[in-house]
C-alpha cells in the first residue's frame, strides 16, 4: 500500500538483481524483471528509514542479505527465508546513513552506520559487534566513499565536508579529518549572473569561490539545503553535490567547481541522482516523477571570451548534456516520488519508488540514426556506439549491439580526429521504455471477500482469487503458495464507494455501492453482476 513520510529514501537495487524498499514498517523485495513481490520481510516496529542489499558468494552457497533499519534499530535479513540473522542497536534514534564495506578483504560482514548526532560506528553485522566508534564535532547528515581509494571517506556534515584519509576497518580514524567550507550556490553574488553570462569561464568563475578552509559568513546558506554528496565513480578525485536546481561536479585535486548542471527557472528541481561508473553519466530524480540520463560532453574545455585573456593553467570544464528522460507522474497532495534506485550490474534500468506504492521500472533503448559521423551536421555533442564488443572491434556493416548494459550502448566519447579518422561510428539516441508496474493496494477502509472455498467438484478450475473494493475496484489474484500478490485485473465498476462484495461463483461476484446523499438525503443504490472471464 501506501507508503509513509519515513520511508523516503529507504531503496536499494542490490547487485543480485532485487529491488527492496521500505513500505511503513515492512521491507518488500521486488523482482525488477516481473515486477512481482518476492518477499515481505516483517519484524520492525517502526518505519523503515534506511535498506541496503549485499550479496557474496561464500564457496558454493548463493547468500542474499539486505540490511534495514529503524528507530536506532538494524536488522539483518536472509532474504531467501525471511527471516533476521541478526540485529543491532547502538540508541533509539534514527540512524543518517549506513553502507556496506565492499572494497576490503577483512570480512564481508562489515557495515558503516552514521549514529546522530555526530558518531560513525563500524559493526560486525554477522555478529552484532561493535568494532569502533568515532565521535566528530559536527553533525553528520551522510557519507560517501572514494571508490578508487578504499581509506578516503568523506562526510556531509550540518556545516561543510569532512574528508577523511585514513579510514581503516581495523581502527578507528586518529585524525578528525579536514574540514571544508561549501556554502550554497545562492549565496554567491554572481548566482543570479549565470543565465547572462556569455562563456563556460564566467559560470565557472561564479563558484571557484564555494570551496574554502574559512567558515562562511553568517548571512550566507551554507550546506543546509544540499541533498546529497557522492564521489563520481567514473572519475578519479571527483564529487558532486547535488541542491534543488543545481548540482556541482568538484575537482578534489584543485579544489573548485569544474561543472554546474543548472535547471531552467521554469524547470523542475532536483531530489536525487544516482552517478554511473560504466559513463560517465547521472540519472536524476525530478520532484515530478521524470527520471532524466545526462552524459558528459567529450573533450570540453574553459575557453577566454574575446575580451579575456588567455587562462594559461586552463581547467577542464564538465558539461553534462540531457540525453533522454521519461515521462512525469501526476503529483498530488498524497503522490510524489519517493526514491529512486539504478540497477548496479547493468547501469541501463532506474526503478521509481511513488509514494502510493507504486514501483515503475524504466530500461534504457537505444536506437542508431542510420547516419554516420561525416553526415551528422547536428549542433550538440553526439552519442556514438562502441567501437569494439568484448575486445572484437565493430565493422561498419555490422549490426547493431544488444542493449545489455550502458557501456554496450554508448562508446567512450570521441575527438574530432576520432571522428574523421573512425568515419563508420554510428550515433546513438537514447529513450526510457516502461518495462514493469508494480501496484499497491488502495487506501483503507476497503472491502474484501475471498472467493468460494475449494472442495472436491471444482478442484480442478479452482483458482485463490481475492477481491478488494475501493472506488476503482481491484481483483488480486492471491497465490499462497509463493507468498506475494499478482495484480491479475483492474475494474471499474462503479463511481462510488463501494459497500460490499458477495461470490457468487467462481468466476463472478455481485458488487453494491451507494453514493454520497444529496440535498434532500437520497442516494443512489446500484448493484452490479461482474463475469472474471469476460470483465
Amino acid at each position: 500500500g501506501a507508503l509513509s513520510a519515513p520511508n523516503r529514501g529507504a531503496a536499494d537495487w542490490g547487485w543480485q538483481g532485487l529491488i527492496a524498499y521500505g513500505c511503513h514498517s515492512l521491507v518488500l523485495v521486488v523482482d525488477p524483471n516481473s515486477a512481482q513481490t518476492l518477499q515481505v520481510l516483517e519484524r520492525h516496529k517502526a518505519s523503515v528509514v534506511k535498506v541496503r542489499g549485499y550479496l557474496y558468494f561464500p564457496l558454493k552457497v548463493l547468500d542474499l542479505k539486505l540490511q534495514s533499519l529503524t528507530l536506532g534499530k538494524i536488522i539483518v535479513w536472509d532474504v531467501a527465508t525471511g527471516t533476521a540473522r541478526c540485529e543491532i542497536q547502538e540508541h533509539s534514534k534514527p540512524i543518517q546513513d549506513m553502507q556496506w564495506l565492499w572494497n576490503q578483504d577483512a570480512s564481508r560482514d562489515l557495515l558503516l552506520a552514521v549514529h546522530p548526532p555526530n558518531y560513525i560506528v563500524l559493526w560486525n553485522a554477522d555478529t552484532g559487534t561493535k568494532l569502533w566508534k568515532k565521535s566528530y564535532a559536527e553533525n553528520i547528515l551522510s557519507f560517501s566513499f572514494d571508490p578508487f581509494e578504499p581509506s578516503h571517506l568523506a562526510l556531509l556534515t550540518s556545516e561543510g565536508i569532512v574528508f577523511i584519509s585514513d579510514f581503516s576497518p581495523s581502527k578507528a580514524p586518529a585524525s578528525s579529518g579536514k574540514k571544508v567550507y561549501i556554502s550554497s550556490p545562492h549565496s554567491s553574488p554572481s548566482h543570479n549572473k549565470l543565465a547572462a553570462a556569455t562563456g563556460a569561464k564566467k559560470a565557472l568563475d561564479k563558484v571557484k569561490i564555494l570551496i574554502s578552509n574559512e567558515k562562511p559568513s553568517a548571512e550566507s546558506v551554507t550546506l543546509n539545503d544540499c541533498l546529497q554528496l557522492s564521489y563520481l565513480p567514473s572519475k578519479r578525485n571527483y564529487m558532486l553535490l547535488l541542491y534543488p536546481r543545481e548540482i556541482l561536479i568538484l575537482d578534489l585535486e584543485v579544489n573548485q567547481t569544474v561543472g554546474v548542471i543548472a535547471i531552467e527557472r521554469t524547470g523542475v528541481p532536483f531530489v536525487q541522482v544516482i552517478p554511473c561508473f560504466q559513463r560517465d553519466g547521472l540519472f536524476c530524480l525530478h520532484e515530478n516523477g521524470c527520471i532524466t540520463l545526462r552524459v558528459r560532453r567529450s573533450n570540453c574545455s574553459i575557453t577566454a571570451t574575446p575580451n579575456e585573456e588567455p587562462d594559461p593553467d586552463p581547467v577542464q570544464e564538465l558539461v553534462y548534456d540531457l540525453r533522454s528522460q521519461c515521462d512525469a507522474i501526476r503529483v498530488t497532495k498524497t503522490v510524489r516520488p519517493f526514491s529512486m534506485v539504478c540497477c548496479p550490474v547493468n547501469e541501463n534500468s532506474a526503478a521509481l519508488i511513488v509514494s502510493d506504492g507504486r514501483v515503475m521500472i524504466w530500461e534504457l533503448k537505444s536506437s542508431i540514426s542510420g547516419r554516420n559521423v561525416r553526415n551528422s551536421s547536428s549542433s550538440a555533442s553526439p552519442l556514438y556506439s562502441p567501437v569494439s564488443f568484448c575486445g572484437i572491434p565493430v565493422g561498419a556493416f555490422q549490426n547493431k549491439l544488444p542493449d545489455l548494459s550502458l557501456d554496450n550502448m554508448i562508446g567512450q566519447g570521441a575527438s574530432a580526429g576520432e571522428e574523421l579518422r573512425n568515419s563508420f561510428l554510428q550515433e546513438v539516441h537514447l529513450k526510457f521504455l516502461l518495462t514493469g508496474l508494480l501496484s499497491g493496494l488502495p487506501l483503507p477502509p476497503f472491502a474484501i471477500r475471498m472467493c468460494p472455498p475449494l472442495t472436491t467438484k471444482n478442484i480442478k478450475q479452482y483458482e485463490p482469487i481475492l477481491a478488494v473494493g475501493e472506488c476503482l475496484e481491484q481483483v488480486i489474484q492471491c497465490s499462497e503458495k509463493n507468498r506475494f500478490y499478482i495484480l491479475a485485473d483492474m475494474l471499474h465498476v462503479f463511481p462510488s464507494d463501494h459497500r460490499g462484495i458477495e461470490w457468487i461463483s467462481l468466476t463472478g461476484f455481485i458488487s453494491f455501492a451507494t453514493s454520497t446523499p444529496n440535498n434532500l438525503g437520497l442516494v443512489r443504490n446500484e448493484l452490479q453482476l461482474v463475469d472474471l472471464p469476460t470483465g
